[in-house]
């Protein structure tokens, strides 16, 4: 599972990860030293994959490996079972390459906002769903799934495992301790006066967000408040603070949970290297 996505599932146990894993090690946070002048990342992305705990799961590049795997398996199942035109489901899967495109992935959090460019041009909608495509009906799709669970076999998803658990578990933690800390909370406060000088009152840089997103489409009083959020996250340093406190608080929880989170390592890398032989014995490139 890529750290992005370990990431989005570690928001969403925010509030109910107490006990999710049993295999926890109890830790009692201690607020972690920072440097007296921290620096904010480039872009929420590059923030969230370079936390300590995004080194366990999969990267977006190890994702399109196991995608295009996936791909070839079916693919070459579907021809054997008669399909012999059949060469996908057509869908494209890259990793994020440019500064553009890494800022437009997750610009807003509780960290404020990055990514001013971003901020004028789409605001706070930057989860555009892609254009559905046509799929296999009938037989074909019942040959499709066959096809798909045999691949799904060959390379055996890490999902549900004790160290996918964890992992998930930890990141939902980190994010508690973060929000909770003091400084975290003394940079939103500065934040949240600049927002109000700006015009725009807010609290919880995560609770604006979450508020223009019901909408269809950016408007412009949406992206007069993302670009306030991206202004006042640079003026109150809040990306800065709330990125170096996280990767501190990440670093006790990993050792606590060491061994298991090392395992889960060791797995997600037999995994890779099993679908990078099966891709490069398949003959696709």
């Amino acid at each position: 599972m890529t750290s992005i996505t370990a990431i989005a599932a570690g928001l969403l146990t925010i509030g109910c990860s107490a006990g999710a894993a049993d295999s926890t090690a109890h830790v009692t946070p201690t607020p972690p030293t920072i440097a007296a002048t921290s620096t904010a990342p480039a872009t929420g992305y590059d923030g969230l994959t370079g936390l300590p705990l995004s080194a366990y799961g999969t990267s977006e590049q190890d994702d399109v490996l196991l995608h295009r795997t996936n791909e070839a398996l079916v693919a070459r199942c579907m021809q054997n079972r008669g399909y012999t035109s059949y060469s996908g489901q057509e869908k494209t899967q890259a990793a994020a390459k440019t500064k553009e495109e890494k800022e437009a992935i997750r610009p807003a959090g509780a960290w404020g906002y990055i990514g001013s460019a971003t901020a004028k041009r789409i605001g706070f909608h930057v989860a555009v769903p892609l254009p559905a495509t046509q799929g296999p009906t009938g037989r074909e799709l019942k040959d499709y799934n066959a096809c798909w669970d045999k691949a799904d076999k060959q390379v055996p998803s890490l999902a549900g495992t004790r160290g996918w658990k964890l992992t998930q578990d930890l990141f939902g933690q980190s994010f508690q301790q973060a929000a909770a800390d003091s400084r975290v909370g003394a940079a939103r406060d500065r934040w949240s006066d600049c927002m109000s000088t700006a015009g725009h009152p807010a609290d919880d840089p995560e609770e604006l967000a979450n508020g223009f997103l019901n909408a269809e489409k950016t408007t412009a009083k949406e992206t007069a408040a993302a670009t306030a959020d991206e202004s006042c996250t640079r003026s109150s340093n809040l990306a800065a603070v709330y990125f170096a406190v996280l990767t501190g608080y990440q670093q006790q929880l990993i050792s606590a949970n060491a061994e298991v989170l090392t395992g889960y390592k060791q797995q997600v890398q037999a995994q890779v290297d099993r679908a990078a032989h099966l891709l490069a014995a398949s003959g696709t490139t």
